[in-house]
């Protein structure tokens, strides 16, 4: 991000905030929490648990809905999405303005798996 600096105090913590409400308004996400990390490579790190039913290109497309959509900043945004059986991720920087701060986000959505029908115990 050349000479701009990270986000912090109250844009990061109001960030971090939308990353809570727009995931859960999803009804692909059963379960989300949002954690600061401090490390500039990602300061926002949420993880997510799916409903199941959901196959991973769908929850790769609503993870990217919400980023574009809800959750970036408009002037610049970059993402990857990256998924296996067992989750999805979404690796992400947003910047506000020119020369302005910036967020770095990871969101990793786990995906349900399907009940085995085996008793435990």
């Amino acid at each position: 991000m050349g000479e701009s600096s990270p986000s912090d105090g109250h844009d990061l913590d109001g960030m971090a905030i939308d990353f809570d409400v727009y995931l859960w308004h999803s009804p692909m996400i059963t379960e989300v929490a949002v954690h600061l990390t401090g490390d500039t490579d990602s300061l926002i790190m949420t993880t997510c648990r799916t409903a199941p039913g959901y196959p991973t290109l769908e929850i790769a497309a609503e993870l990217e809905r919400i980023w574009l959509r809800d959750l970036r900043y408009r002037h610049l945004e970059v993402h990857m999405i990256t998924a296996n059986r067992r989750a999805v991720r979404l690796d992400a920087v947003t910047q506000i303005a020119p020369d302005d701060f910036y967020v770095t986000a990871a969101i990793v959505a786990e995906t349900a798996r399907p009940a085995t029908g085996e008793a435990t115990g």
